[in-house]
């Protein structure tokens, strides 16, 4: 009988023991199935993760692109805007605001400002005998001729219009920009452009007149640009080929003088 009760004891300690084995090998694979599931969504919430990153940085890719574009774009109206197609300098419309500011720096720091103001010699005549394409190319060289002369930082020169040119000499007394207009007339008439069509001579020259602000005195933008216009008015009538100055009084009539005869 003992022998009995031990082996039905037994019987049931090790199905107890099976069922707890059975039980452990469920929750085992539960977890298991629990780890795999967590392990998946951990991977595709990576993926969407890496997917989202590349898709935000081809975004910022394309915005850099796009900024770019603009910036350049900006770039080029800017200069669309500032700079004479013809001759690659400053119009206009940029020698406008530039007067103005330098006016208002010169009544700030009380320093003198010069004005020249300049002419290509019987242009339309030039012109009408050679061709506008020719005429295009002089307005380029001596635009040129321009840039190269005046290079000081606060210089500032631009295309007025036509065959007009100015140039705009902050902290330049009448003396000296008389010698700069002087020198840059010689340039030009050192450049040797063939115009055998000129009543004058046998080449392309330009006048010029200098309006000069002393630091003491306060002018507007059109006093000086009409002081300029008439310095070079007398030049044309002296005869061309030459720079006459006038300073900037009150009454925008001034002093004037020949600074520049032609050569």
């Amino acid at each position: 009988m003992i022998a009995v009760a031990l082996a039905i004891a037994h019987a049931l300690a090790m199905r107890r023991l099976q069922a707890k084995t059975r039980e452990l090998d469920d929750e085992i694979a539960a977890r298991r199935r629990s780890e795999d599931e967590l392990a998946r969504v951990r991977a595709e919430l990576e993926d969407r993760v890496r997917q989202r990153t590349q898709a935000l940085e081809q975004r910022n890719e394309e915005l850099t692109r796009l900024r770019l574009a603009l910036e350049t774009a900006n770039q080029r109206l800017r200069r669309l805007v500032a700079v004479d197609a013809l001759t690659g300098i400053a119009n206009r419309r940029h020698f406008d605001r530039a007067l103005e500011r330098e006016l208002r720096r010169t009544r700030r720091e009380q320093q003198p400002l010069s004005l020249i103001f300049l002419d290509l010699d019987e242009f339309k005549r030039f012109n009408d005998t050679y061709g506008h394409a020719r005429g295009d190319e002089v307005l380029r060289r001596v635009a040129q001729t321009l840039d190269e002369t005046f290079r000081r930082g606060g210089d500032f020169v631009a295309r007025y219009g036509g065959e007009e040119f100015a140039v705009v000499l902050p902290g330049v007394d009448g003396r000296r920009a008389s010698l700069y207009a002087e020198r840059l007339r010689r340039r030009i008439w050192r450049l040797s452009i063939p115009y055998g069509a000129s009543q004058l001579t046998d080449r392309v020259t330009i006048s010029g007149g200098v309006a000069t602000i002393a630091p003491e005195h306060i002018a507007s933008a059109d006093q000086v640009l009409l002081v300029a216009d008439r310095a070079l008015y007398r030049a044309k009538c002296l005869g061309k080929n030459r720079i006459v100055a006038e300073a900037v009084k009150l009454d925008t009539l001034g002093d004037s003088g020949i600074v520049g005869m032609a050569s």
